[in-house]
Order: C-alpha cells, then structure tokens, then sequence
C-alpha cells in the first residue's frame, strides 16, 4: 500500500511538472500586447513618463539625489516632438533655457542639483560643463519643432546653438572638424571623445540649418572614428568589435587611443550601445552605405545571444563581459541594429526581453526603471513602431 501512495505522489508531481511546462509554453506562445500593438505602447509609455515632469518642465532623475542632467532634457523634447506634444515641449524647454543656460555661450550646463540646501546648476561637480551628445539632441528637437509647429524661434535657438557647438565642441585637426564630449574635452593634449555622441542622422539636417559649418565633413570623421575604434584593441590584446564608451584622439597623429580619464573606460556599456540605435536610424533616414557597413562589422553580440539568449550589461573591449548582470537599456539600444543586420535576432529580442517590459494592465513598465532606461526603452519601443520619423522632411509653407 505504501508502494502505491508512493507512485502516485510521483505522479502527481510528474503530472503538475507537465501541466506547469504545457502553461507556461502556451504562455510564450501567446502574442504580447507589445507586439500587437506596438504604437499604444509608445503613446502610453510617454503618457506615463509626461505625468513624472514636473509641473515647470524639469526632469528628474530620481536614483541620483533628484538631479537633472541636459541629457535628461533632450531626451524629453525629443520624445515631445516625435509624439507631437508641443505643451510639454514648450514646458521642458523653457525650464532647460531658464536653469541650464548659465553658460556663456548659448550650449546648456549638463548638471543641475541641490548644493547645500540650495538649488541650481553643480558647479563644483564640474556641472557647468556642457555635452555635446545633449547639445546635439536639444539642437535636432529644436529644427523638428520648427517643422512640426511652424514658430520660426525654435528654428533661431536652434542656429544659435548649432554655431557654438562648432566653436566649444568640435576641434579642427588637421583641417578637418571632430567632435568632443564637452567644452571640458579639449585638455592635457589630447581630445576626449564619446562614440555614442556622434549624431550621424542630424549632421545632414545641421548642414542644412548652418551650412556655414561643414557637418557633412563632421559626420565623415565621426565614421571614421567609430570605425578605427570598434576595430582597434585599445587597452586589450584584441577588439571584440563593439563600439566603446569613451577614447581620445591624440591631436598631432590623430591615433585613437584610451580616454586619459580612469573613469572614462573603452567598454561596451551605458554609452556605447547607443551607437548601434544611432547608426541604424541614420541608415533609416539616410540610406547612408557606411552605416550599414559599420553594422555588419560589429562582433559579438550575436555570438552572446546565440549562446545565452542574453547580454550583460557592460563588455570589455575585447569582448569578455563585464558583470553579470542584464540592463534593458542596452536591449532597447541594440533592437535596431539586430532588426537591421539579424532580423531572427530581433523577433526574439523584442519578444523575450523588450516586449515584456511593458504591462497592458498599468499601461507602463512591468519593472520598476531607471529615468536612462525608461528614456531608452522608449526608443527602443517607438524605432520597433516606426515611430521615429525624420520630421525634417515636413514641407515649409513656404514651400
């Protein structure tokens, strides 16, 4: 008797264990509301990230001591202008102007906090510095609004802030125009440079706007640059053929080399994956041939996904990851290249790793985010809903 009841426990759980599998096979199988409905998921997610803006148009990063970075504030007008919410453009953008423009020049500080019990931009903390790749974004949503909603003063802040991006953040060398991180980047004889900086889709809309400055020659060395870093070794023996976060150029050989900053590191992490989201839409817009060129020459993702289904969240330059641990930022950043170069890749991405990140029932993140990756998986998102459209291309009035 104590046989039987034996057997029949084991079967029980050998049945449980089947039926549980047979659930949770029926349940990957089932469509994602993600991949239904891709578009409502952009339109939601930025309903829920428009409802964190403060009231005056100030971001907030709220892992970080409640800080605003430039960065934070381009990303929000940019995703005003794609999703056509000029209240809360024009909201973001007068608190960018009103609290970051304590420069001398018409670029934004990068760092705004609380000091002391007061309030403003972190001068200490070197946050009166500007960034370039932030600059750039503010300058691009600025033309965007302009063609969107036809009020010429977004067109002329923009003209201004094209001009002294090409005066504090791009060096000539050797006759030729390369972008730096900052105004801060230009010292102790060498450049220092951000690859996910380079805005190779804006430059030809920039040389539109201000064809006083050769963008055009800007986004030449940009290629160039990226190319020699992804395939240099850098601080390893070998390149494992992934972008890094930071370099520097050496400005009398022009060698690409490590950042001279201990903190600034040639892996592949928070930076870096924002190359592949950048050089995808420049193909998308442009059809320019180097960027699907620079696409095909990237390693080992695809190896790490066919092997693990997974990325870590930081490599080194050679390849080897970093840490152990996943970031959905960086799923959201590669989407792109992957939809491009390995579309498999992609269907599988989206539906086991970024589709998921979204939940039908709060119409928001399924996990709590960070203020950069609920920024990036929407980029991730909208790019998947061909929701990033070059509005650049509206036709003036005039025209």
């Amino acid at each position: 008797m104590e046989a039987i009841s034996i057997k029949l426990i084991a079967l029980a759980v050998i049945l449980a264990n089947f039926f549980a599998s047979s659930l949770q096979s029926i349940q990957l199988d089932r469509p994602l509301f993600a991949e239904i409905y891709p578009e409502a998921v952009v339109e939601n997610l930025w309903l829920a990230y428009r409802d964190k803006i403060q009231k005056d148009g100030r971001t907030l990063d709220r892992d970080r001591n409640y800080i605003t970075t430039s960065e934070g504030q381009s990303y929000a007008l940019l995703r005003a202008v794609w999703i056509d919410d000029k209240e809360i453009f024009d909201r973001v953008l007068k608190w960018t102007n009103n609290n970051l423009r304590e420069r001398d020049d018409q670029l934004f500080a990068w760092l705004w906090g609380q000091k002391d019990g007061r309030w403003g931009v972190l001068k200490e903390e070197g946050g009166i510095n500007s960034a370039s790749d932030a600059d750039q974004d503010i300058a691009l949503a600025l033309i965007f609004a302009y063609k969107r909603w036809k009020q010429n003063h977004y067109l002329e802040q923009a003209k201004k802030i094209l001009a002294d991006i090409w005066e504090k953040e791009v060096v000539i060398l050797k006759e030729r125009p390369y972008l730096v991180a900052g105004n801060w980047a230009k010292e102790n004889n060498s450049y220092t440079i951000n690859p996910s900086y380079f805005m190779f889709y804006a430059y030809p809309i920039f040389n539109e706007v201000d064809p006083a400055h050769d963008w055009l020659g800007l986004k030449d060395t940009s290629y160039q640059v990226l190319q020699v870093s992804t395939l240099a070794p850098l601080d390893r023996k070998r390149s494992g053929n992934l972008p890094p976060d930071w370099i520097s150029i050496d400005p009398d050989t022009l060698r690409v080399q490590p950042a001279i900053y201990k903190d600034k590191k040639t892996d592949f992490s928070y930076d870096a994956f924002r190359v592949l989201w950048r050089v995808t839409l420049d193909w998308e817009w442009h059809k320019d041939k180097r960027a699907i060129d620079y696409l095909k020459s990237v390693g080992t993702l695809e190896n790490e996904w066919m092997k693990r289904g997974s990325f870590s969240d930081s490599y080194h330059h050679d390849g080897q990851p970093a840490t152990k641990y996943e970031n959905s930022s960086i799923y959201a950043g590669t989407y792109p290249y992957f939809s491009l170069i390995h579309p498999e890749i992609a269907k599988e991405l989206y539906r086991k790793k970024l589709g998921r990140l979204y939940d039908s029932n709060t119409e928001n993140f399924s996990k709590p985010l960070d203020y950069y990756s609920q920024n990036w998986v929407w980029f991730g998102f909208a790019f998947h809903a061909k929701k990033l459209p070059n509005l650049y291309l509206i036709e003036d009035e005039n025209d």
